[in-house]
């Protein structure tokens, strides 16, 4: 077993140039002399070395004296040259011992505060993420010690900083973590840069702490399922999250909702009484009763500093302070805000004392909760807002431009687009903004020339349940986008308005025009390809399921005719892929799965009747746990690899 380096150095190590020229010069000031005594003294060499060694040292016994003044000359030489040099090496030695002191002190006291640390965030990896999750952390007053790999960045960086607790070392060792307090510590945020150690460094902490709260990046967004497997609470990818979202994430066990009532007046009590528990102010939501959203910002107020700065621009700016005061008023005072604190029980005795105060309305309240709240004590607000809708609709790509002109005709906007891809939670939003029609007409020139954005977006509309997707669009009036949905629904556009996303993902399997087909089959046959491409259908991937892992191995194809078909089969004859899909096949059990597109239901349902017909399939659209129960039920398939 290897013993774990220590965390930090008792004692550092100097470098060699240091001691490297002093060295150096000793060596020379006594070869010089024993050279000068043998031939300008004319002594042996025993008493060349003797006399070199008393001079130099400044001792002198006057056993030996120079008499000609060459030999005066060489003595004064040595003398001075061996008391330059005695000055050198011991002003040297002060500087070090000063140093090796400094550095054991404050080693020592390092230690000190590691040891007392307690209900702090463990953060593994100071890399370009983790220095700004750190910084956030330091803006609300949270404890921090960080665990870093480079020892170079935690000498030269981080213990530069005196309240900086920093630990060189691996996160993956359990020692390590153990120094760095996780068994006291409230939460650990993993933000190294591999994927491989942050499920390590999960898989430890998780296994020294087993309550403890975990966040993790995940550079891969592959990975993302792999991390929560291994024990993290929160997995973030900085693809689509920065370091405030991990901050967020990783405080979510101590955060609360608080809905508020009173003016601004009040505002100093309430921000008192939060921030005297060690909490933090995130931000504050203003919920006007005709809105369905509240109007939010943030704030991120930690320190009484923040709170009289904002006060005291109030006061010095009239006009602002009006404009906030017509705010409160146009919501009857109420709002809510986002509190983050220490611990639970600290963000129970804030709620208490602002339910004393009589400023608390309720705790973690939903939308729904905060809106009768509203319209309780709320009073009528007069908004003029622009009139909108969220239509549904189901069409092909060539349908765009006939879309487009029935909503831009009645002098409506369409605001932005959402395409619903399959395994997302969430759709895939793009704004667009199209108000008249030669936006249009440059939009769609642009698809008719670019053949692979043309591809793209085609792609796109064929995986989003085969060309169901939405758009908010506003008009000048509720009649004209009435008269768009009417002439929208007409057109068989239309699938719905104002549809929740449980609704659109409801409407999808009613009108989607894409399916996921369980197949099975020997490896290099192409029959079931074969049948889909005939009948008017598109493949657009194939995934083969791992059984024991419960892992999916996806890979894309996008086969939409016999061309493609040939120069898939083309690629099967290479020996190197033949060997790697013969495996995957063999450990798969020869079951695969196809996302299978077509023009309309009634193909899909066609080609599906065919390959049940041809005994290769085994289920279409079948729930993952059903996937997995035939694939772990079937029979090993048959293995030779040529």
């Amino acid at each position: 077993m290897q013993t774990p380096s220590p965390s930090i150095p008792i004692v550092p190590s100097i470098p060699f140039s240091v001691i490297k020229y002093p060295v150096i010069a000793v060596v020379g000031l006594l070869i010089y002399g024993i050279i000068g005594s043998t031939i300008i003294m004319k002594l042996d060499p025993i008493n060349a070395i003797y006399f070199t060694v008393i001079t130099t040292a400044t001792v002198g016994y006057g056993d030996i004296s120079p008499h000609s003044p060459l030999q005066k000359f060489f003595v004064i030489t040595l003398v001075l040259g061996g008391a330059s040099l005695i000055a050198y090496a011991f002003t040297l030695i002060i500087m070090v011992v000063s140093m090796t002191v400094e550095d054991i002190t404050s080693g020592a006291k390092h230690r000190r505060m590691l040891k007392s640390v307690k209900n702090h965030f463990v953060l593994c990896g100071y890399g370009r993420v983790g220095s700004a999750v750190h910084s956030e952390l330091l803006k609300r007053n949270q404890s921090v010690v960080i665990i870093e790999k480079d020892q170079k960045i935690v000498e030269q960086e981080l213990w530069e900083e005196p309240d900086v607790l920093a630990i060189p070392g691996d996160a993956t060792d359990e020692n390590i973590m153990k120094d760095a307090g996780i068994e006291r510590a409230r939460g650990v945020i993993i933000t190294t840069g591999e994927d491989v150690d942050n499920l390590f460094i999960t898989l430890t902490a998780r296994e020294i702490h087993p309550e403890i709260w975990i966040v993790t990046r995940a550079s891969k967004k592959v990975n993302i399922k792999r991390l929560y497997r291994s024990g993290a609470n929160k997995v973030i990818s900085p693809e689509s999250s920065g370091a405030e979202d991990i901050y967020f994430a990783a405080i979510q066990p101590t955060i609360m909702k608080i809905t508020m009532m009173h003016d601004v007046r009040q505002i100093r009590k309430e921000a008192e009484i939060i921030l005297k528990h060690g909490c933090t102010l995130e931000n504050i939501e203003y919920h006007l009763p005709e809105f369905k959203e509240p109007l939010a910002r943030k704030i991120g107020v930690s320190e009484m500093d923040q709170l009289d700065h904002f006060l005291n621009s109030l006061d010095n700016s009239p006009e602002r302070k009006k404009s906030l005061e017509r705010i409160y008023e146009s919501v009857s005072g109420i709002h809510s805000h986002w509190i983050s604190g220490p611990d639970k029980e600290t963000l129970e005795k804030v709620a208490e004392d602002l339910k004393k105060e009589g400023l608390l309305l309720g705790v973690d309240l939903d939308e729904e909760e905060i809106k009768e709240v509203a319209r309780k004590y709320g009073k009528l607000v007069e908004v003029v807002i622009k009139p909108e809708i969220k239509i549904t609709e189901s069409h092909d790509v060539l349908d765009i431009r006939e879309e487009a002109e029935i909503i831009l005709k009645h002098g409506c906007t369409l605001e932005d687009i959402e395409y619903y891809l399959p395994g997302f939670h969430e759709p895939l939003k793009r704004k667009v903004g199209l108000k008249d029609t030669q936006e249009m007409d440059r939009f769609l020139k642009r698809l008719e020339e670019d053949s692979a954005r043309m591809e793209a977006m085609e792609r796109l509309y064929i995986l989003s349940g085969g060309g169901i997707h939405s758009h908010r669009i506003t008009g000048p009036d509720t009649k004209s986008l009435s008269n768009v949905e009417g002439e929208l629904r007409k057109k068989g556009f239309l699938l719905g308005v104002n549809l929740s996303q449980e609704e659109i993902f409801q409407k999808i399997k009613e009108y989607g025009r894409v399916s996921e087909l369980l197949l099975r089959h020997e490896p290099g046959v192409t029959s079931d390809k074969k049948i889909i491409i005939s009948n008017g259908g598109r493949i657009l991937d194939s995934k083969h399921y791992l059984p024991g892992l419960e892992q999916v191995v996806t890979r894309k194809l996008y086969l939409k005719d016999y061309d493609d078909l040939k120069r898939c089969e083309e690629e099967y004859k290479k020996p190197d892929a033949r060997r790697s899909l013969d495996a995957l096949s063999h450990i798969s059990r020869n079951i695969h799965s196809h996302t299978v597109s077509a023009a309309d239901v009634k193909t899909i349902k066609k080609i599906i009747k065919i390959l049940d017909k041809s005994g290769l399939l085994l289920g279409a659209d079948l729930p993952e746990k059903e996937i997995w129960e035939i694939v772990e039920s079937a029979e090993p398939a048959g293995f030779c690899i040529e």
